[in-house]
């Protein structure tokens, strides 16, 4: 095997995609923004259930905002509880990005639904505010 190959490859990537850094930058800088705002609403769920003596509902996680798993133009986190999840992905473009919201849905089974949002405001907070309340509802029933 040549290594020289897999450089000359990420060169070859690289040229082809040489905006996409600033881009990817600026769609990470708003999946941080909501992925803070989701967290601070897990905690406040996480603090009222366990003062309510309900504790087992706690067991919400927010994942960091991290690369993409499908694509390499995109950022993304999650909120998960037990095999429910939701996906906040931060697409990266010319125009200034998008936020796609994917779910709830259940690990394992087919993603969906999905919903394009604006990169900031008031449009995908409320978006994501509705999902989240979906999916611990949806996570939470016996």
């Amino acid at each position: 095997m040549d290594p020289e190959k897999f450089e000359a490859l990420a060169e070859d990537l690289a040229r082809q995609h040489g905006d996409l850094p600033l881009w990817l930058a600026a769609a990470r800088t708003g999946a941080e923004e909501l992925r803070e705002q989701a967290q601070r609403c897990v905690e406040a769920f996480r603090r009222r259930a366990q003062a309510l003596g309900a504790a087992q509902l706690g067991s919400v996680s927010v994942s960091p905002v991290a690369a993409d798993e499908k694509h390499v133009d995109c950022v993304q986190f999650g909120v998960e509880r037990g095999r429910s999840l939701l996906l906040c992905v931060a697409i990266a473009n010319a125009q200034g990005g998008k936020i796609r919201l994917v779910g709830p849905f259940k690990r394992g089974k087919a993603e969906g639904p999905c919903g394009d949002f604006p990169l900031r405001g008031p449009e995908v907070e409320a978006a994501l505010e509705q999902r989240m309340l979906d999916l611990l509802r949806q996570a939470s029933s016996v």
